[in-house]
């Protein structure tokens, strides 16, 4: 019996196709700062009626493209400083009320004195914050301008790359803004996409839109646009190429004339930067104890202060004031990002020592404590010499008036620390700090220069590889060609022939053989400018070899162009920055090791005439001494020290532990700074610098300090 035939449809009955989900909707996302000022909008929007930006503010919004009312924003303005005022009021008025007489017991009239210090400052930080708010806009502006300084002449390159191909505006525009970096190709993304939906009735329209929009804060970019779009109409070829090269060479000129103002407006900042990390712990080293003997009660009584204005208030200042001016660094220059994953980098947690791995964590511990140890055991010898010398007569008392450092533990008592421990701790902490960056960072710096290194010889291989492709050879002979040619280069190596054996070998085509995510050319080389290259590498040879060839020769230019801006930039600052280095690493740890020194002397100097008993305690940092008063002898001038509390006074041995840890946070800030000025956005070399700063240093601190201490005792005595 024959067998009946199957329904067509259930042929497919046991397929199932893989269930999609739905596409999820594109959303722009707002600016923080724009959400903030329309969630907080309905609460202050009457505060800000009738009210308008000024011109300056205008502009900045229409260039940030952000959407808010000047209504919101003024009234949110006005809402934060009511809000902080009546705050501060209110504060004031609940200290006074609750607390009064508890402050009047620590200083003279703090009953009145501290509230209204509280709400003042209270009132302060509203003022402050609002400010803050209403200049947001302006300060974002600023800062792209800044930014397009480096951006600018590599979008108007890839602009004019593609107009020298073929004269099509809109298609250079998608080319630019696919290859581009920074805000000025999020728009030209933007102004694509605007045309495409019709809010502009032409891509040469969006374009005269960003042009006058940019205008105000580059008008070197405005001018460029301009000649972009004037060499489309231009029907003579040699006029239009002569358009499009002053169009590159004008944004060029004038990327380096903003890099020369840059650089001299760098020089003040940093003057200031020395003024306040440096020069101003001299000076409150010799004004607070004297504004202690003048302001009787001045709340500077033991070590407290002294760490929050030292290790808290100038670090904290420094730390703002350097990443303000750091911020305003134009970024030249985009270094690759190495992961800690990266090929044939040692095993995680460990580094290179000759050929022997070794985990740097247990190494800096162990150097940590070593230095501490050492520390100990020369402060042991110190003390027995003490002890055996016959000349004093009470060794412990001779002992105590060392300087050093009480420390009390719970269930150990306290203990006294001692100079040498003092050095070993800051020593050991500043070796254990660089053991531990450099093992972490060291290996990939190396990697990290290394494909530097490429990047500086990729020009010259795109210039050999284009010469070759405009001979009309294929790929492939372009390529083994090119490898030949450059015996020495990396790129040629490393790269071509990768490319070609992925071709030849494997039988990739030119995209796969470069991207592919297993065995792509590029897979191990995280650089933009190389992974960009190569990508327009890719996009113009499907247009032809001769293409190909005009395409590369552009980018070895661009690339040229853009090396030239970032070379003279680290010329124009490489004063400033010999000149931090210098100042980081050995002019601030003398000068705050010579003022640590310094602190026992002034003031013994200052209290010379006020009694043996009160200059004594003084310069052995006691913690009181009985029937000490203003009284005691001097009169006019001079017995206004005499009501210096020896309680005030900061111990020697404490003040140089306080001054040895500023000195490495400011030698770690002025460092930071430095390595950002030299080569901004690049975290190994940060890193790396501070590592090599910091031990150095703090060696150099303990030296001085040392010595010092003991030349201007044996001085005073």
């Amino acid at each position: 019996m024959a067998r009946k035939s199957p329904e067509p449809q259930s042929l497919y009955s046991g397929i199932e196709l893989p269930k999609r989900k739905p596409d999820k909707p594109v959303v722009q996302t707002e600016p923080p700062w724009v959400l903030l000022t329309n969630r907080l909008s309905r609460n202050f929007r009457s505060l800000g009626k009738k009210a308008s930006f000024s011109e300056g503010q205008q502009q900045a919004i229409d260039f940030l493209q952000w959407r808010v009312s000047p209504e919101d924003v003024y009234g949110i303005y006005k809402g934060v400083i009511f809000t902080a005022v009546g705050a501060g009021v209110v504060f004031a008025l609940m200290l006074y009320l609750f607390s009064g007489p508890l402050f009047s017991n620590l200083i003279s009239y703090g009953e009145y004195i501290i509230p209204l210090v509280c709400g003042t400052f209270i009132a302060l930080a509203g003022f402050g914050l609002a400010y803050f708010y209403i200049s947001y806009p302006g300060q974002v502006a600023d800062a792209e301008r800044k930014q397009a300084i480096a951006y600018i002449p590599e979008i108007v390159n890839y602009l004019v790359m593609n107009m020298r191909l073929t004269p099509n505006l809109e298609r250079a525009v998608e080319f630019a803004a696919s290859h581009g970096r920074g805000k000025i190709a999020e728009d030209l993304r933007k102004l694509v996409w605007d045309t495409q939906i019709g809010v502009y009735n032409s891509i040469e329209e969006g374009l005269d839109d960003l042009a006058y929009r940019w205008g105000n804060y580059n008008d070197d970019f405005k001018h460029a646009l301009m000649l972009i779009r004037a060499s489309v109409l231009e029907g003579d070829e040699q006029k239009r190429s002569d358009l499009l090269e002053k169009a590159s060479n004008d944004v060029i000129e004038g990327s380096k004339e903003k890099m020369d103002v840059y650089a001299r407006q760098l020089h003040q900042p940093t003057v200031y930067l020395y003024y306040f990390g440096i020069l101003l712990p001299l000076m409150l080293a010799i004004v607070l104890p004297i504004a202690s003997g003048i302001v009787k009660g001045l709340p500077l009584t033991g070590l407290l202060p002294f760490v929050l204005i030292y290790n808290v208030f100038l670090p904290a200042v420094l730390l703002i004031m350097s990443q303000g001016i750091i911020n305003g660094r134009p970024p030249t220059y985009v270094p690759p990002d190495i992961p800690e994953d990266f090929p044939d980098l040692p095993k995680k947690g460990t580094f290179m020592v000759g050929r022997m791995r070794v985990p740097y964590v247990p190494l800096a511990l162990l150097v940590f404590f070593s230095c501490i140890a050492a520390g100990f055991f020369l402060d042991g010898l110190q003390l027995d010499a003490v002890r055996a010398n016959l000349v004093y007569s009470n060794p412990e008392e001779s002992i105590s008036a060392l300087p050093h450092v009480t420390i009390a533990l719970p269930f150990l008592g306290s203990f006294r620390v001692f100079l040498f421990m003092v050095f070993g701790l800051l020593i050991g902490f500043s070796l254990a700090l660089s053991i531990y960056l450099y093992g972490k960072y060291s290996a990939r710096k190396k990697v990290q220069d290394e494909i530097r290194e490429m990047e500086n010889e990729f020009k010259d291989a795109l210039y050999v590889l284009a010469s070759r492709l405009g001979e009309n050879r294929p790929m492939e002979d372009a390529l083994r060609s090119s490898i030949e040619f450059l015996p020495k280069s990396a790129v040629a190596h490393k790269i071509f022939r990768r490319v070609l054996d992925n071709i030849t070998q494997l039988g990739m085509t030119i995209d796969a053989a470069i991207f592919d995510s297993n065995y792509g050319a590029v897979r191990d080389v995280p650089s933009e400018t190389i992974r960009g290259g190569m990508r327009i590498l890719v996009d113009s040879v499907q247009l032809g070899v001769n293409v190909a060839a005009i395409s590369l020769i552009n980018l070895a230019m661009q690339i040229r162009n853009a090396q030239k801006i970032d070379t003279m930039l680290r010329r124009l600052l490489e004063d400033v920055t010999t000149m931090l280095k210098t100042m980081g690493t050995f002019i601030a740890p003398i000068v705050l090791a010579v003022v640590t020194s310094l602190q026992r002397v002034i003031l013994t100097s200052l209290t010379s005439n006020c009694g043996d008993q009160s200059a004594g305690a003084v310069a052995n940092g006691a913690t009181s001494v009985p029937g000490v008063s203003g009284s005691l002898g001097g009169s006019g001038i001079s017995s206004v020290f005499c009501n210096i509390d020896p309680k005030s006074a900061v111990s020697p041995g404490e003040f140089t532990l306080v001054m040895g840890i500023y000195v490495i946070q400011v030698v770690i800030l002025l460092t930071y700074f430095n390595a950002q000025i030299e080569d901004s956005n690049n975290k190994l070399h940060t890193m790396m610098s501070v590592a090599m700063a910091v031990p150095v240093a703090a060696i150099l601190f303990s030296i001085v300090a040392y010595f010092a201490s003991t030349f201007l005792s044996g001085a005073s005595g």
